[in-house]
Formats: C-alpha cells, structure tokens, sequence
C-alpha cells in the first residue's frame, strides 16, 4: 500500500469515528454528495480496473473514469465510468438461478454482461485504492445525477444517506453499481449490509423494479446458496409512547363511502431503541414519507440529526409533500448492544379515519417481525370517537375534546386506532371467545343490523378457528373497526375491514372476507414469518382458512367453495373460468401466457410481482397459494378419508411454531413429521417454482391374465421442467355406485399407472375436486 494510502485510511477511519461522536457533520457531507459532483477531467484507463464484491465482479476494461468528490472527512464515495466493460455474477441459490431464467428468459445459470456505463457507489476505499491521484475540479456529472435521482423518485431510495449511515457505522457497508448492460438495459447490484439479504439484483423496467436475485453474503449463506438464518437488526425499537392530537382536520377533505374527514393529526412519539450491534451510530427508520415539520430530539431533550430527501421536491411526477421511505438518524453516542436510547419524533401526518400497518410512525427499517410494547394517548373531539389496541387505561373529558390512553401490554409488532365521526357500536358476547365489539357507520338507518353481523361473522369464525386449529384466541376483548378503505388488515386483537362490509352483505363473499382478517390472528400473529420468503404462508393460510370457515358453517358452504376455486383457478390460468362470480377478480387476470410465466413464485413473496404484473404477489399468495394448500387437504382426505390428517398438520404447525417466526422449510418438516417422506421435490415444485403444469390423459381397460379387468391410466405432461414433481389422485367410479382410488406421484413428462379393477367400471376421474392445479384435457 502506497504512503498515499495508509494516510486516507487513517483518515477515514477516523472520520468514521468522528461521525460516531459528532454526527452533525454528516448533514454537510450528505449536501455535497446530492450535489452529485464528480471530476471535471476523466482518468482514461490504461490497464483494466476490477471491483469485486461478493458475488458480483466488474472489470473495466476500456474507457474512462469520473472520481466523485471527497465528502469533508476524505472518503471517495462514487465514480463515473464510460467505455467497454463486463459484470459477472454468480448465483449459488439454484431457486435465485430458476428466478434469473424465468426474468430474463434466456437459460442462463450465472449474470456475464457486457457495459458501456456504470456508476458505482461504496463506502468502501475501493475507489481511492484504484485511483489514488485523483483530484477536482468537481463538476455536477448528467449521468450520475440522472441514475441517482431515478433511485430517490422512482424507488424512493437516497443513496447518498445509506453511503452515509454505512461509513457512520464500524460494521456497515455499502455498495451499489449500476450499469447499463448489453441484454438487460440499467440494472442495480447492491449490497447493503442493512438488510437481511445484503445483495440484490434489480432490472428496472417501465419504472418498475423487478427483483431478479436476492442472496445473503457469502458468510451467511447455507452450503446450497439459500439464506442463513436471519440476523438481528442494528437496532430495534422496543417501546412507543404515542400522544397524538386528532382534533384538526386535513386538507383533502372527505373520504370514503361516508364522508368521513381526514384527520390532520399532530403525533408526539417517543421510541425505546434497544441496541442489536456491538456498536450502532446510524440508524435507518421507516418513518412515513408524507409526515410533514418532522423534529427529533433525544432523551435529553437535544436536537439530533438526520436525513430525509424530499423527494417532491424533485419531480413533478411525485407529490410534493413525499419525501423518501427512509429516515435515517444519526446518534450522537454510539449504541451498543443490549443499550437503551430514547427518541423522540414529532411530526404533523394526514390519515383517513384508521392507522395503517406499522405505517404511520417510525420503526428500525426491515425489522417487521420484531416486537414492541406500547401506551397510546389519543385525543379526539368530542364529535369524535376513537377505538385502539391494548386495554383502556383511563378516558378524561376536556371542553371540546377528549383523552384516552390505551396500554398494550404484550409486545406486538404493529399499532393501529380507529376513529369514526358517525358510528355505531355492538358488542357480542359468546361463551368460549373474547366479547366482540364491531365498530361501524350509523349512515344508514337499519345499519345497526349491518354492523351486528360483521361482529356475528367475526365471533363465528373466531370459534370456529379455535375449533380446528385447538388454540384459543388470547385477547381480553376483540374490535373489528370500519376504515375508509377496501381492505382489511388484522392486528392484535383489532381488525381493520373496509367499510363496504358494514353496509352491505354477499353471502360466502362477505363471510370470506371477514374470516380471513380474523383467521390472521393465528396466521400471522400468533406465528409469524420468518423473512419476505415465507411470508406467503401468513395470506395463504389466512385465506385458505377462511375458505374453510365458508364451506363448513355458512349456508351453501360446498357450492360456496367450489365457486371459490372456479374463480382462483380463472386468476391463476389467466382466464375467465369464474365467469362473473363474486368471487372473481378480473382485474387481476392477465390472458397473455408470456407475461404470465415470467411470475415469480410462492416463496420469493413480494419479489413474484413483474413489469407486465405488478400485482404477482396478490396472485400468487391470495389466489395460487389456497389452491396449493386445497391440493394438499384433498390429496391426504383421499388417502385418509376425511380431513383430520390435513387439520393435524396445521394443528402441529401452529403448536410448534407459536410465538416464533417460522419458515416455509418449518412447514414442510411438519408435514413430513405427519405424512411421511421427503416432501422436498413436491415443495420445489408449487411453492419454489412458478410453472403450472398442462395435462393430457386417457384410460383404457383391458383382460388380465387372470380374468380380471386392468385399469391402464396414461398422461402427458408439458409447461414445466423435467424435475417437476406432484401427486394425482384418480377416482374410480365402479357401475354399482361404489368407488375407489389411487395415487398417481407424477415425477415424468410421460406416465402410465395400471390397477386391477374390483367391479364393472362406470368411469375415471382424473384430479377430482380440484385436486391438481393444473390445465386438463381428456384425450
């Protein structure tokens, strides 16, 4: 290392501690780097340059290079380079290797791309050891700003803050390279050690990320490539304190079927932060991207410092009231582990009449499935009410307004409220369940009906799911509250449900809807998910379970149900099987057969969503995911004879996993503990693959040798690879109205099974009930 050398990384070193104790300096340098300078006078190449970093290698061979401008403390955060160069890839998780062919649609394993521009952004010294002697002067380069801006307007990312929070923390790094490649126009590496998976790799089209790989560093990946287990955050926030003033109202006015009014609510809110690193500095929140007049201040009442784009500002694409999705704070003392700071954020925040998710106040970025105790004081007019998580501590009265301050005890994962200026309110009370309160619209004048069956459907489907799963639900009492929206989210004991259900009823459709946001409670709250991956079993089972909840209480269940599956298959196959039923969502069907294979899979969750469908996670988790698990229930109630191996399953599943976040890989053990075998080929095929398989079938009957007829069942398989695996069950329908069955486990292209038959034959059922997933013709 060059005399040059060892002095910048003395000095950077330094300045990395600097930034420890004295963050302010850190708002200076983050101005400089949005100014995206870099040098007027390019650095032509006279040998190739290469960068590596994990599984991605740059090499630039010909061209010429641009050296940002050092931040105040020294460090080289970015360059500009333009000529011939190649970026290579590796991908060691056989799944991530699957998602790059099905993206790209070429068979390819590993990235090999040729370049012709790439800005790079490290808080690494890898650019000042590669270009020691570069100097100013700086200039503001077109390419740079251009790249950089799309990342803040398009994916509300500042890059300039994450080089920032990387270089404040002794642990953190940060990495981005973006280049325009021969095949694949801009794509993005990074890796980012903020996150539980640090390296992604995303092509943007039409502005839409598509996420084609997403690996863990090479120090955390399993011997197979598949993600380690997942690491606690820097930091995580242990304890909120919520005081918020709802008295004013927005400026957008009303909302919703009823008029409900926006609320300009002034949020007071102080975070317990508890540290998770040896040694934390720079903390990145989730914090709402349309909060306005945000101040942050310590436990000793001192201003700290932080960064927040805004991004409104930039484009007239985005509103000028968004800033980025990520706030990130910089601690004037340095964190350890198991160390306790406060923070308190203030900040003005229009809502609807309900708080969304985790949403609404801040929270350590990609911490979902850490927990938090809470207090809650809210204060409402008096023309107002206001329902919240937790137990009800104490309701004091003002002039003109009121107070309440509710306590939540356990720790949760998110917080939420409900207000409602025209309401009604019904408790149900039920031997074996919390008492139901349902809290709804008054707009109409028999809606006090409406609302009392929306808290019926709850309280129903809460016994029944006590029922079959055999654990109770463990909340004092249980709100189900109206929003100003079309959606439901469940809570801890509190349910959000869009206002439409409160003033309308659609038998099965209406039961559905309210039972999945109950069945959640088990799904997604008493286990939880253990990353992004598995988060599909949460919606899947929810809905799955709600299906259920149909078919067995509600009037008309069966037909119901197979209603319900008519029209899921129609969203999966992209056709219009369900015809015009409630329960179809034809705006979620896309016909062409191209756009549909690109889909990502069940377990790469959010990542499913593509270009030409962005809305691939519903489809693959609302609609593909209850369809899998009813070829499972149907496929072991053939091999049983009811469903108590199927309930079983889910039962064991909830009983071992309660209280933890569990895996997709936790499911499967559960099922092979109770089924037998190795379920892994089966797994591979429905819930780490994306293809839907196309069946082609016939049966013939002919004399066996001893007298009796022979059963020959043949199939043919297409759409999917060679390795696809899944099991068939076939229905023997015997002339004297008896049946029988048998398995076929499809593991080839080409099949054929034969049995010998017991009776005089009357006809086969190939894939009864919805037991296969799949496009079937009868050859």
């Amino acid at each position: 290392m060059s005399r040059f050398l060892h002095v910048f990384a003395a000095l950077w070193l330094a300045a990395a501690s600097a930034f420890a104790v004295d963050p302010k300096t850190v708002v200076a340098d983050h101005e400089l780097l949005q100014k995206w300078q870099f040098a007027s006078t390019p650095i032509s190449l006279s040998a190739p340059i290469t960068f590596t970093r994990d599984a991605g290698t740059w090499t630039l061979t010909t061209g010429t290079v641009r050296v940002m401008e050092p931040t105040s403390t020294g460090a080289v955060t970015g360059l500009v380079f333009e000529g011939s160069g190649r970026f290579q890839m590796s991908v060691p998780d056989r799944y991530e290797a699957n998602q790059l062919r099905r993206f790209s649609g070429r068979d390819i394993r590993d990235i090999d791309q040729p370049f012709t521009q790439l800005i790079l952004r490290t808080s690494t010294t890898d650019i000042a050891k590669a270009f020691p002697s570069a100097s100013g002067p700086y200039v503001k380069n077109d390419l740079a700003a251009k790249r950089l801006e799309h990342s803040l307007v398009e994916g509300f990312t500042d890059v300039d803050a994450n080089v920032a929070a990387a270089l404040a923390n002794p642990d953190g790094l940060y990495f981005r390279a973006e280049m325009r490649t021969k095949d694949f126009d801009w794509m993005v590496f990074e890796f980012d050690s903020a996150n539980d998976e640090e390296i992604t790799l995303t092509r943007w089209i039409n502005a839409y990320p598509e996420s084609w790989i997403s690996l863990d560093r090479a120090e955390d990946r399993e011997k197979d490539g598949r993600p380690g287990p997942r690491r606690s955050r820097p930091a995580m926030v242990t304890h909120v304190d919520v005081k918020a003033d709802l008295t004013k109202f927005g400026r957008s006015g009303e909302v919703g079927m009823h008029g409900q009014r926006m609320l300009d609510g002034k949020y007071v809110v102080e975070t317990e932060v508890t540290g998770a690193a040896p040694s934390v500095s720079a903390i990145r929140f989730d914090f709402p991207p349309d909060a306005r007049d945000l101040k942050i201040t310590d436990g000793d009442g001192h201003d700290v410092v932080f960064l927040r784009d805004a991004i409104g500002k930039r484009s007239f694409n985005v509103d000028n009231k968004y800033s980025d999705n990520e706030t990130t704070v910089f601690l004037a003392k340095p964190l350890a582990a198991g160390e306790k700071c406060k923070l308190r954020w203030e900040y003005t925040l229009e809502t609807a009449n309900y708080a969304p998710g985790r949403s609404w106040y801040p929270t350590v970025s990609d911490t979902i499935m850490d927990h938090h105790t809470a207090r809650l004081e809210l204060t409402v007019t008096k023309k107002n009410e206001v329902r919240s998580m937790g137990r009800l501590q104490n309701r004091t009265e003002g002039d003109k307004t009121e107070t309440s301050v509710w306590i939540v005890d356990k720790p949760v994962k998110m917080l939420t409220f409900s207000t409602a200026t025209h309401f009604e309110e019904v408790k149900i009370e039920v031997k074996g369940i919390p008492p139901v309160y349902a809290f709804g619209p008054s707009a109409q004048l028999d809606n006090r009906d409406k609302v009392h069956n929306v808290g019926a459907d709850v309280a129903n489907s809460m016994q029944f799911f006590q029922g079959i799963f055999g654990d109770p639900i463990d909340s004092e009492q249980f709100y189900v509250t109206s929003i100003a929206g079309w959606h439901g989210q469940a809570f801890d004991g509190f349910l959000h449900m869009g206002e439409f259900t409160f003033t309308s009823d659609h038998p099965g459709a209406s039961e559905l809807f309210r039972a999945h946001e109950v069945a959640h409670e088990w799904w997604g709250h008493k286990i939880g998910w253990r990353s992004y991956r598995d988060q599909w079993m949460s919606e899947t089972f929810a809905e799955y379970s709600a299906m259920m909840f149909v078919q067995m209480f509600v009037k008309g269940g069966d037909k119901f149900m197979e209603e319900i599956l008519d029209s899921y298959e129609g969203v999966v196959h992209g056709n219009l099987s369900g015809g015009f039923s409630k329960f179809a969502r034809p705006n979620l069907i896309e016909f062409n057969p191209q756009f549909r294979r690109r889909l990502g899979p069940l377990g790469h969750g959010i990542r499913a969503g593509t270009n030409e469908i962005p809305a691939g996670w519903i489809v693959q988790a609302y609609f593909k995911g209850p369809l899998v698990m009813h070829m499972l229930r149907t496929t072991l109630r053939y091999r049983t004879g009811d469903d108590k191996l199927f309930l079983k399953i889910l039962q064991d599943f909830l009983r071992e996993h309660k209280g933890t976040a569990a895996s997709t890989a936790d499911f499967q053990k559960t099922v092979e503990k109770n089924v037998g075998g190795n379920w892994s080929a089966y797994f591979d095929s429905w819930i780490y693959g994306a293809d839907i398989p196309t069946y082609s079938w016939s049966y013939s009957v002919a004399r066996g040798d001893d007298g009796k007829d022979v059963l020959t069942v043949k199939t043919k398989r297409t759409d999917v690879p060679d390795d696809f695996m899944t099991i068939i069950p076939i229905r023997i329908e015997y002339a004297d109205g008896t049946a029988g069955g048998l398995f076929m486990v499809n593991t080839k292209p080409e099949q054929m099974l034969t049995t010998k038959l017991t009776g005089k034959l009357k006809t086969v059922v190939f894939a009864p009930d919805h037991s296969l997933l799949a496009k079937i013709r009868k050859d």
